[in-house]
C-alpha cells in the first residue's frame, strides 16, 4: 500500500518494519510513529523507542498535564507527536459484539461479518452511546462517545518545542472534520485560544468536549 506513515502499536510491528528496512535499503519506507499503546510514559522510554527505530513517538494516554510537561521537558520534542483531539479508546476485548448480537455464527468463519455493513454502540446507564469498532483480528475496541481535547494546553506544548499534533476522527461528517481542523489550525496560529477551541466544539458537537487524558 506504500503508506506515508504507520502507527506502530506494539513491538512486534516495530520489529517487522525495521527488518523490512534492513532487507530493502533502497525501497521507500513509511515513517514509523510509536503510538500510545507502547505506553511511553517517561523520557527513558522516549529514548528507547527513538533509538530502536521509531521516527516519532506518541506519549502514553495515562499522563496528566503535569506528567506530560515533565516528559516533554526531558525528551526530544522534535520527534514527538501529541494526540490533541480524539474519541478516547476505553477498552479493548477479543469478544466480538457484532458476532454475538448480529449473527448466528460463533466466529469470523461463519458470522457473515456483519461488522462490514453495520455499526454498533454500547449504551451506558446515562444514555451515552459509545461506538464499537472491529479490527482485522476481530477484536473490538469501545470508544468514548464524547470527544476529548487537549487544546487548552497547546501553548504549553508549543513552548516545549512540540510542532506535530494529531487529530483523530471516528465517525464525523466531512463538514465536522473541516471545522475541527480549522479550529486547531487557528489555535496553532494564535488566532484563538485553546479554551475557545474546546468550548466551540462542545457547542457544535452537542456532546461536550472534556480535557481528556491530559487532566485527571
Amino acid at each position: 500500500l506504500q503508506p506515508d506513515a504507520v502507527l506502530v502499536r506494539n513491538t512486534g510491528a516495530l520489529y517487522f518494519y525495521l527488518r523490512h528496512r534492513m532487507e530493502n535499503p533502497d525501497a521507500k519506507h513509511p515513517e514509523l510513529i510509536g503510538d500510545f499503546s507502547l505506553n511511553i510514559a517517561n523520557h527513558k522510554a522516549v529514548e528507547l523507542f527513538l533509538e530502536a527505530g521509531c521516527d516519532w513517538i506518541t506519549p502514553s494516554y495515562d499522563l496528566n498535564i503535569q506528567q506530560m510537561v515533565d516528559l516533554l521537558g526531558h525528551s526530544r520534542t522534535s520527534q514527538t507527536e501529541v494526540v490533541i483531539h480524539q474519541h478516547l479508546p476505553m477498552f479493548h476485548t477479543e469478544h466480538c459484539v457484532y458476532c454475538t448480537f448480529m449473527s448466528e455464527g460463533t466466529d469470523f468463519t461463519n458470522c457473515g461479518r456483519p461488522c462490514e455493513e453495520q455499526r454498533a454502540s454500547l449504551q451506558d446507564r446515562i444514555g451515552m452511546s459509545h461506538p464499537v469498532r472491529v479490527d482485522e483480528g476481530c477484536r473490538n475496541t469501545v470508544y468514548n462517545a464524547v470527544e476529548q481535547s487537549g487544546a487548552e494546553y497547546l501553548t504549553n506544548f508549543m513552548d516545549l518545542g512540540v510542532s506535530r499534533y494529531r487529530v483523530e476522527f471516528l465517525e464525523e461528517t466531512p463538514e465536522q472534520v473541516r471545522e475541527v481542523i480549522d479550529l486547531y489550525n487557528r489555535a496553532l496560529r494564535g488566532e484563538i485560544s485553546g479554551t475557545q477551541v474546546w468550548k466551540t466544539l462542545k457547542a457544535t458537537n452537542q456532546l461536550g468536549v472534556t480535557r481528556g487524558q491530559l487532566v485527571k
